[in-house]
């Protein structure tokens, strides 16, 4: 089945890079939550957020995230996504990352961007892109996010999609844990014979 197909910005309220911290860094002003890539790892922003002291005469309020905006890498985890909650909102977005703002989240589910974000559909069409930035660091511009053409199916469509997205999320989470744990009993196994 077809989907309409729409570019990223049609969709969008607004598309837009986050505030350049270290212009406004100055110890003893005042603390904002910022978010940056590293607070990406899950579909949704929900852990402890760094703080950061602003000039308290920086026009930090352009870069202030909204609930249900997708925060979505632009330099180094290219594409890596997470959606804005209530725990999160009222955060800055950091120079990393580029803000979509969606128009309508009847029509748009902001996990559903997410998802499509964090995806290999959308990053093989980056592939090239990332291929030619000269610098160490990969990165995308905000106009290529912008431009991204994405099928919008219906919401229930969308819904299970992130559904799925976020079962996926839940088993990664417990492997890894128990990775860890056969880990843990192994090095505790290995101490117990060399201390013999």
């Amino acid at each position: 089945m077809s989907y309409p197909v729409h570019p990223l910005q049609d969709v969008g309220e607004s598309i837009f890079q986050g505030l350049s911290v270290s212009r406004y860094r100055e110890k003893g002003g005042v603390s904002e939550l910022i978010v940056n890539v590293k607070d990406l790892d899950s579909i949704y922003i929900n852990q402890e957020l760094e703080t950061i002291e602003f000039s308290s005469t920086a026009n930090i309020d352009r870069y202030r995230l909204r609930e249900n905006d997708v925060v979505i890498a632009i330099r180094g985890s290219l594409l890596k996504s997470a959606v804005v909650t209530k725990t999160s909102q009222g955060g800055i977005a950091g120079q990393n990352v580029a803000i979509f703002r969606p128009k309508d989240v009847k029509i748009v589910s902001p996990g559903y961007i997410a998802v499509l974000m964090r995806s290999v559909w959308i990053k093989q069409t980056f592939l090239m892109l990332q291929q030619r930035s000269s610098t160490t660091l990969p990165s995308i511009r905000v106009s290529e996010i912008r431009s991204i053409k994405v099928p919008i199916p219906e919401m229930d469509i969308q819904n299970e999609i992130v559904q799925a997205f976020l079962l996926l999320e839940q088993y990664k989470s417990l492997s890894l844990e128990a990775i860890r744990t056969r880990e843990n009993l192994i090095e505790t196994f290995l101490a117990e014979l060399l201390e013999r």
